[in-house]
Parts: structure tokens; sequence; C-alpha cells
């Protein structure tokens, strides 16, 4: 895994770490991020995996620091702490790798109804955070985005938005390969998509983005999925699933 400097690691907001990190001059082998419980947290938590019930149920026991103080006790989690969103767990035994965890709790971990607007709504899980900075709807873990955004097509009937909404995929395969298309109907539902691979020169590096169209009559809502990681495809698919038109 990549290691990144520790005078060029941005500012990322707070750790909470366990003081056995410090005082005991012991690494981080078990790490997680939950949502954060203020604007100045990351929502990182260290263990050394070697606390006790009794040591982890003492607040007094943890602490936030600045993440390149973490940095500075081991830096092979740099780019885990930098990329990696909320939900993300992590492990390893010692002098290993780190692996991801799938099967670990975590508080925030479960399933929400957004209403989008007086017709649209749609599950969300709880970790992702709404931006309200944003121009359109859209919601973050940090490494998974939900961006949306509703159209109405008065005058076009349904055949004619769907052919439209097909054309615009078509002329999107010139610029980006599409890798999987998709399309689902549901009673008077169209919903059709396509998944494509993009390159951010920005930050050099290669993200997933499943664009998506879910139509009732004339009404169109616009879902763009971002994610780094390919088995998150069935993530954006089943949330995109998810979308519902509210007064039907």
């Amino acid at each position: 895994m990549r290691k990144i400097k520790i005078e060029d690691f941005p500012n990322i907001g707070a750790v909470m770490a366990s003081s056995m990190l410090f005082k005991d001059d012991m690494k981080p082998h078990f790490i997680f991020r939950e949502k954060p419980s203020n604007d100045n947290d990351s929502g990182w938590r260290m263990f050394s995996g070697f606390e006790s019930d009794e040591y982890s149920n003492n607040a007094d026991n943890f602490g936030f620091y600045d993440a390149k103080t973490i940095l500075e006790v081991d830096n092979s989690i740099s780019e885990l702490l930098l990329y990696k969103g909320y939900g993300s767990v992590w492990e390893r035994e010692e002098n290993a790798d780190w692996e991801e965890v799938f099967d670990y709790p975590l508080e925030d971990d479960f399933e929400v109804k957004h209403q989008l607007s007086k017709n649209w709504g749609i599950t969300i899980n709880n970790l992702f955070e709404k931006n309200a900075d944003a121009k359109d709807l859209m919601f973050t873990t940090g490494d998974k985005t939900i961006r949306l955004a509703i159209w109405n097509y008065d005058g076009k009937i349904k055949s004619e938005i769907l052919k439209s909404q097909k054309e615009d995929i078509d002329t999107r395969n010139e610029a980006n390969t599409i890798l999987k298309r998709y399309e689902f109907h549901e009673d008077s539902f169209n919903k059709i998509g396509y998944h494509i691979k993009e390159y951010d020169e920005r930050k050099d590096y290669t993200y997933n983005l499943l664009c998506t169209f879910s139509s009732i009559d004339n009404e169109v809502l616009q879902s763009f999925f971002y994610f780094d990681e390919a088995r998150d495809i069935e993530w954006a698919l089943e949330t995109w699933k998810s979308i519902e038109k509210i007064n039907k």
C-alpha cells in the first residue's frame, strides 16, 4: 500500500485513537471509520487490537489526535485514512498487510428513506451524509457518492423521453466505453442506465460511474453513482432500484 509523506498529508479532521498507541508505543491493528460526530471529526477510530472490553469502555483511554500525529506512529495507514469512506473497516496481524473487514457492525450502518422532492424518494444507507452545498442533491461517504437531479419534460410523451435518454447514452459511449447497459421496467416505471469508468487527471486515479434515468410520465430522476471499487456496482444497482415515485 502506497505511503503518503506526512508533511504532504492534508487536514482530514481529528482521529480518535487508543492511548496504547502512545503510552505503550504500539501500532494500530484495527481501524474503522464511522460518521463524524462534528465538523472537526474525521470519523476514524484506531485501536491497537489489544484493548480489553474494560479498557475500551473507559473514555479516558482514548483521545482525539491530528492525523499527522497518528502517521508518526504508523504511516502504513496514510492511504486508507485519505481515501476510504465512512463504513470502512480494516485489520491486520502483526507485521502483515491491512485487510478489509466486511462483517463488523457499525452503529450507523442501516438503511434510511429520503424524500427528495414532493414526488421522489430513495433508500440510502445512513452512513451517507447529505452535502448541503452541492448544486444538485448529493450524498456521500467519502469514497462513494450519489448525485441526483430531477427534470420535467413537459409536452413530451413517455416513449419520446425514453428515446432521448437512450440517445444520450449512445453519445456518452463515444467518449467513454460503456462497460454494461441496464434497463428495468416496473409497471409505469422506466429505468435505464449504464456503467463506465472515468479518469480524474487532477487526482490521478480511475473511478467507476453508474449513470441512470428513472422516469414516470414526463418526470425524470437522473442519478449518478460514483465509486472506487468495482464490486460496489451491486451497491449502486440496489440503491438505484430503491428509487420510487411517492405519489403514483
